[in-house]
């Protein structure tokens, strides 16, 4: 799902959900920013979190970087810096989900192609297969213009990229979905027309996977750049997600776009290391200074799979014609020790909006409004809960909220896939939500009490423990320690809720998310 180098002017594109309003988070690189010097490199991830197959471009003193959103909206969470260092929350591609897919909204692909800004991206077509379609702005900011689809083969068309070839015509590149049904996994290029939204001319075969090798069954995200007059496709190869992943990132060089293309025999480029697992699906952006950085996602070691994949960057330098990703080490950073901490997050609810880091289901988007501090979730229609969540940031976590009448705070994995700890006025219920139905795991009767504060606490990613208090400082547990590894969907991280499961409106109070589990 890929697009373009800034040193060759070949295109790049991007993918995932939306995050918080202000995340400043030391990243790897080289000090940017101030004319032409070169960068330190601190800590990875950049984006910390649920944040999986992320893009980058450059545009004027900026750079933004998206991620796949999957069945969660808004759709493409979207944020900006202006050092590579410091990131904020810009928004999302898509406020509202495009009216011709389902859901599945996967690999975003920014690019800035001769100062046009597009973002080619990863749909389910309603009743039909996973599709690649393309939206454009004069910014990357927005707003979008969505122009639908551009491939939808039978067995998925997704991991979109742009590329101009040596004659600086565009093409679109991208995956076609053999993998899915047991197929060779196959990398296209297609001719585009001048305004970069329509196809023409046939298709052309770039690579194919090869099942004797790390690659397995599958070859995806492709982006390409051009170095020293060759072009470059970098590609992730083999599973990419779950506790059973075996993702690594390798290239191939070519002197024409359309090939032949020759694998990097030191492939994979980006191996796995004691902090990270299952690297890869990146995309490259140029700094002002001439120095190029690769942005992919990883798992943390610690903390793996409930934290999802998380956004990092690290320095390409070049040796013996072929990219060097942090000089072979794999990921840098030592972001997934357990005791690394994030920045606390606490939302009081006083703003007219959403703060940028909730999230939704995909066309469920919940009816709220704000007063005195006061966030007022609107009632389910029907038997599924009403919810807002955000990514967990760390290995071990605690949340906290004050529900002053009815509603629950939830460990979510997905719509019908959570657990909920709920306040009905004097009563107490945690309770888990499958594809079987409601499960009852505990209740108990409270003493009365304007606001009852709710606690999901962790000090074991696998496992989750709720307590309620009167005081926000005295606490009583509600409930057996929990295991939550049978809420975890297949590509993403876990999320904490606020949930309104109940036919009135459900209201919360003073939300924090906060590093470190109580006992």
């Amino acid at each position: 799902m890929r697009g373009r180098s800034l040193r060759s002017h070949v295109a790049a594109s991007v993918c995932s959900p939306i995050s918080s309003c202000v995340l400043l988070v030391a990243l790897f690189g080289l000090l940017f920013g101030h004319a032409a010097r070169g960068q330190t490199a601190p800590g990875n991830p950049i984006i910390p979190g649920d944040h999986p197959d992320p893009t980058i471009i450059r545009a004027g003193n900026s750079y933004w970087t998206a991620s796949t959103s999957g069945d969660w909206a808004p759709e493409f969470p979207l944020f900006r810096s202006t050092d590579l260092r410091q990131w904020v929350s810009a928004g999302a591609i898509f406020p509202h989900p495009p009216a011709w897919a389902s859901g599945s909204f996967w690999a975003p692909e920014l690019v800035n192609d001769r100062s046009r800004i597009l973002v080619y991206y990863v749909g389910r077509k309603r009743g039909g297969p996973l599709c690649v379609a393309v939206a454009t702005a004069s910014r990357p900011v927005g707003p979008y213009t969505d122009h639908g689809p551009l491939v939808c083969q039978s067995d998925g068309s997704i991991d979109p990229a742009m590329a101009r070839d040596e004659h600086g015509r565009p093409f679109l590149i991208w995956k076609e979905d053999g993998n899915s049904i047991g197929k060779p996994t196959r990398i296209w290029a297609q001719r585009l027309q001048p305004d970069l939204v329509h196809l023409t001319g046939a298709q052309t075969q770039l690579i194919v996977n090869d099942p004797s090798t790390w690659e397995g069954g599958v070859v995806e995200a492709p982006y390409i750049m051009r170095h020293g007059g060759d072009f470059y496709l970098f590609y992730a190869g083999n599973a990419c997600c779950g506790t059973a992943c075996r993702y690594a990132e390798g290239v191939a060089r070519a002197e024409h776009l359309l090939g032949p293309w020759t694998k990097d025999p030191a492939n994979p480029i980006i191996r796995p290391n004691s902090n990270w697992k299952c690297p890869g699906h990146g995309t490259a952006v140029e700094t002002p200074s001439g120095e190029d950085y690769f942005i992919y996602h990883a798992y943390p070691t610690a903390g793996t799979v409930y934290l999802g994949r998380e956004s990092v960057l690290d320095r390409i330098t070049w040796s013996g014609g072929w990219p060097i990703i942090n000089g072979g080490a794999g990921p840098s950073g030592s972001a997934a020790n357990p005791n690394t901490t994030q920045p606390p997050f606490t939302d009081n609810f006083s703003e007219p909006n959403l703060d940028a880091g909730w999230q939704w289901p995909v066309r469920r988007a919940p009816h709220w409004k704000f007063g005195e501090g006061v966030l007022t979730l609107g009632a389910p229609t029907d038997d599924t809960p009403i919810f807002i969540a955000r990514s967990l940031l760390a290995p071990t976590y605690t949340a906290v909220v004050g529900v002053t009448d009815t509603g629950g705070l939830g460990i979510i994995g997905g719509s019908h896939s959570l657990i909920v700890l709920n306040r009905q006025r004097d009563h107490l219920e945690l309770w888990q939500l499958s594809d079987q139905g409601r499960e009852m795991l505990w209740q108990s009767d409270i003493p009365h009490a304007s606001t009852v504060w709710l606690r999901a606490s962790s000090i074991d990613p696998s496992k989750t423990s709720f307590s309620y208090s009167l005081d926000n400082e005295h606490w009583t547990s509600a409930g057996p320690l929990l295991s939550v590894t049978k809420l975890l969907p297949w590509d993403e991280g876990l999320r904490v809720g606020l949930v309104n499961a109940d036919q009135s409106p459900a209201h919360f109070k003073q939300f924090s998310l906060t590093s470190g589990g109580n006992p």
